[in-house]
């Protein structure tokens, strides 16, 4: 059985119902992992759209940069990607942080080990 994320990832790949027009203004087909990668960065830096109201009204609206996007940005770029781990989640540095504290700390339990210690037993 196929697990969340492969199924996300499949998906991912496939092409998006909408174009995209590049810098020379030709359209392309694009897969949803780029529209969702365009749609962040959109989000991050701020965009204008026009809605029309119900009395046929145009209102143009200005969305401010959203700073979620912003902060997922720069954590994916600067590789602290949040690590789900059961009930809480982690970033990547604090689970290498994690590991190293554990492996440290195994190494001066056995460095420490009594099993060897050739002193007497108390009678």
């Amino acid at each position: 059985m196929k697990k969340l994320s492969e199924y996300l990832e499949s998906i991912g790949h496939e092409i998006h119902d909408v174009a995209y027009a590049d810098t020379s203004g030709t359209m392309r087909p694009i897969t949803k992992d780029e529209r969702l990668a365009r749609e962040v960065w959109r989000r991050a830096l701020g965009y204008e759209d026009e809605v029309k109201n119900e009395d046929g009204t145009v209102i143009h609206r200005v969305h401010p940069p959203d700073p979620r996007a912003q902060t997922f940005i720069f954590e994916r770029r600067e590789g602290k990607i949040v690590v789900p781990t059961g009930e809480e989640a982690i970033t990547i540095l604090e689970r290498i942080s994690a590991l190293a504290i554990s492996r440290s700390n195994k190494l001066a339990e056995q460095s420490t080990d009594d099993s060897d210690d050739s002193t007497p037993e108390a009678e």
